[in-house]
């Protein structure tokens, strides 16, 4: 069963947030930009072991100011 992550960026006292609900550690940045990028990365990895993930970023304002999908990805398997 595929499980769905949304992950979230957003400003908080002192600089930027990655959180992920409950399912996950949350992650500080000092910078936007850097937290949008690991934000990415850890959708990435988790659509390569199966599970969908989307990323909502948010400015200093806590406007949404975008928003990405990733869908499932099914693992290669090895050809016979």
């Amino acid at each position: 069963m595929r499980r769905e992550f949304e992950i979230s960026v957003a400003p908080v006292e002192g600089g930027w947030s990655v959180l992920c609900g409950s399912q996950l550690h949350p992650m500080m940045f000092l910078s936007g930009a850097r937290a949008e990028q690991q934000a990415r990365a850890l959708a990435r990895r988790l659509s390569l072991t199966g599970d969908h993930a989307s990323v909502k970023v948010h400015d200093r304002t806590s406007t949404l100011v975008g928003a990405t999908r990733y869908w499932a990805l099914e693992p290669l398997r090895e050809a016979d």
